[in-house]
């Protein structure tokens, strides 16, 4: 501050003006102005039950709800720039994927206080948006049998269930016989349900009617994908979720699956996981003639852009489409 006591004071009252937290005592006189802990509970409260988010896809949503309250929550919304948005963003993780899903969170919440009144613009419109590129290796046809040669026999019928239905792990697990009738599998997404309200109504054709035959084995199960427990445990001691002792948990089907590709030998910093077995399926109905929109339909998504991205990585074939008839006037193009 140097040397000169009058003008260190006042240098130190400029700098406190700058620095003093928002709730200074003015604030506390007018009344504190809306914070972004305000629009994080508008949000909650009119936005996420709208979303009708799945219960696992909630939970992410909400950790990251709670880091923005966390570290911005105390800050009136008026006073919240592009640059403090962009800050944020930044140092909340170092991952752009992560970055990104802030931003977009940040964007849904302050959003809110735009249509509250409480602010004209969103600033976080105006930040980056962070681009990654996906890191998980696609799993191939090789890698696939490699993993099945070491899998056990209810894993190798969930995989090939899942290659061949195109459903995800959750759904695969929770496949019942009972789901088997009129020559279809009826199922509802989990993780659509309540969402989009996608249904699935699967033709049993002859590789998957191969499968549901090979599942009905021995062991009384109502589930299509089921095993006996290597020990018996008391009902009060089972996970929550287990509704029958033979059922197979969807941590217990990724455990099984992580365990037959190391045993494959199948390494590197991002292996496949059971997920890209649906995206393998994928690209072989693909590879079969049916067209994108074709796939689209068996794997639930509501756009063919989501499609593309599952299908990114594997061969596309060529498709043959006829042109449309048009009145062509035969006047040379030099005229």
């Amino acid at each position: 501050m140097g040397m000169d006591k009058m003008k260190a004071f006042a240098a130190a009252k400029k700098l406190n003006t700058l620095l003093m937290p928002t709730n200074d005592l003015v604030d506390r006189v007018i009344g504190s102005k809306d914070t972004v802990a305000d629009a994080i509970a508008v949000f909650r409260r009119d936005d996420i039950p709208g979303r009708k988010w799945a219960p696992k896809t909630a939970e992410v949503y909400e950790s990251v709800i709670r880091r923005i309250e966390a570290g911005i929550g105390a800050r009136p919304v008026e006073g919240v720039t592009v640059k403090d948005c962009a800050e944020f963003i930044r140092a909340v993780t170092p991952s752009d994927r992560a970055r990104q899903q802030f931003r977009l969170v940040l964007g849904w919440i302050l959003g809110c206080a735009v249509q509250e009144g409480w602010i004209d613009t969103n600033p976080v419109l105006a930040t980056r948006r962070f681009q990654h590129e996906r890191k998980r290796a696609r799993l191939t046809k090789e890698v696939y049998a490699a993993n099945w040669d070491q899998a056990e026999p209810w894993l190798r019928l969930a995989m090939d269930l899942s290659l061949v239905t195109l459903l995800r792990r959750d759904d695969v697990v929770s496949l019942k016989f009972s789901d088997v009738r009129d020559g279809f599998l009826w199922v509802v997404p989990q993780k659509t349900e309540g969402s989009t309200l996608v249904k699935l109504k699967i033709r049993i054709g002859d590789e998957l009617a191969k499968l549901l035959a090979q599942a009905r084995d021995t062991v009384l199960s109502p589930y299509v994908v089921h095993r006996l427990p290597d020990r018996a445990r008391p009902s009060d001691k089972r996970a929550a979720a287990r509704q029958h002792h033979t059922q197979v948990m969807p941590e217990q089907l990724t455990r099984a699956f992580q365990d037959a590709r190391e045993a494959a030998g199948v390494c590197g910093d991002n292996p496949p996981s059971f997920h890209e077995i649906r995206s393998l399926g994928g690209a072989m109905v693909s590879e079969s003639g049916s067209t994108i929109e074709q796939v689209q339909g068996l794997m639930g998504h509501s756009s063919a852009t989501m499609t593309e991205h599952y299908l990114e990585g594997h061969d596309i074939p060529w498709q043959e489409v006829q042109p449309g008839k048009v009145l062509v006037r035969q006047i040379p193009y030099d005229k």
